[in-house]
């Protein structure tokens, strides 16, 4: 990206959403991993939108923004980003997740290279998800998407095979998308000989309206048979008696056994980190959202990232797998999981970074 010793390091502005009060979602992560992973070869400077008031958000969805979109949408951000980019003498902007790429418009009019990071397609999370409302408003995020990820000004990065396959079927067709899946966390050791246990986690936050829906939606299901471990307070709550914190102040420990993972969102978003973190973490995954794509051609892949239907059946394959001999069960899972953990390197995920960046400026080059 830098053109080689003695060359002039480009300069980058990277725009993002300002983190919320005790933000903590798998959007910080991958904020956290990616702009540093660029000021590595570039001089980066970082703006953070200024999130917007209720009044404001319904009046972009009045001017057809899907509503996940409205967050940020201001004169005051169009102001901010036009300000820096005139000042700045920028060689290229990154916009990290898709409540920013609005601003592609502002990095165009400057005649900035613009490079989009998605972290969800918004029409992928409507088609996915089952509710009335969800249905209703997929025709907003399908235009949005075809009007800015479409755009052929900008270069396209997006964090999951499950996001292009949706982003096709939105109408969106581009042979130009390059795909930075988010990287696994450090990995807890699991001993070959270790037991197979029945208990069940739920990891990540739950601020997501969607995400606490679909929760208490399994919540709501007889009960799972097994205790479940969260971290999330919001998801302790819902849980109700089912649910015990999981605090490795108390002797918690993830190297304890082969556990059962549970993602419960009904929709294809937010999986990204969870699934991940579950692998690392010694669980098999059960997910109601179809996630496989993700792990295609890793051994015993099918065995370890299972879609489940309902509550029963979740609960269902936890005492038939806890029944399995433990000695080959988690020899075959530690199997996939070194497998997932060579795949899903941060180094690796995050090079197509770099390739975004040449990408771009090849763009203007070639303009």
């Amino acid at each position: 990206m830098s053109g080689g010793a003695g060359a002039a390091r480009l300069r980058c502005l990277a725009v993002r959403p300002a983190p919320a009060p005790g933000a903590a979602g798998g959007d910080e992560v991958i904020y956290r991993r990616s702009i540093p992973y660029l000021g590595r070869e570039m001089e980066v400077e970082t703006l953070e939108l200024l999130p917007v008031g209720t009044v404001r958000k319904l009046l972009n969805v009045a001017r057809g923004y899907p509503p996940e979109i409205t967050r940020f949408v201001s004169a005051d951000n169009v102001r901010r980003i036009e300000e820096r980019l005139r000042n700045g003498r920028f060689d290229l902007v990154f916009l990290f997740n898709e409540v920013t790429f609005p601003f592609l418009k502002q990095a165009k009019a400057a005649g900035t290279p613009a490079v989009l990071v998605a972290q969800n397609v918004h029409s992928l999370v409507a088609a996915t998800d089952p509710s009335r409302l969800a249905r209703l408003l997929r025709p907003l995020a399908v235009g949005f998407e075809r009007r800015i990820y479409g755009d052929p000004a900008a270069t396209l990065v997006l964090i999951s095979q499950a996001d292009a396959q949706g982003l096709r079927r939105a109408g969106v067709r581009r042979n130009d998308i390059l795909i930075a899946p988010a990287g696994a966390p450090p990995s807890a050791p699991l001993a070959p000989d270790a037991p197979v246990l029945r208990e069940a986690v739920i990891t990540g936050s739950y601020g997501w309206w969607r995400k606490r829906r679909d929760l208490k939606a399994f919540a709501a299901g007889a009960p799972l048979g097994v205790p479940i471990y969260a971290v999330d307070p919001l998801a302790l709550d819902i849980l109700g008696a089912e649910g015990r914190p999981l605090d490795p102040q108390a002797g918690w420990s993830w190297s304890a056994g082969l556990r059962f993972g549970l993602v419960t969102d009904a929709f294809l978003g937010g999986f990204k980190l969870k699934s991940l973190e579950y692998v690392a973490n010694n669980c098999v995954v059960l997910s109601y959202s179809d996630i496989a794509a993700e792990f295609t051609g890793l051994p015993h892949a099918a065995a370890f990232v299972k879609i489940v239907r309902s509550k029963a059946d979740a609960g269902a394959l936890i005492e038939q797998m806890a029944r399995e001999p433990a000695p080959e069960l988690v020899g075959r899972f530690l199997e996939f999981k070194a497998a997932c953990l060579e795949r899903f390197g941060w180094e690796q995920c995050l090079a197509p970074l770099g390739q975004a960046a040449a990408q771009a400026l090849a763009r203007k080059v070639s303009a």
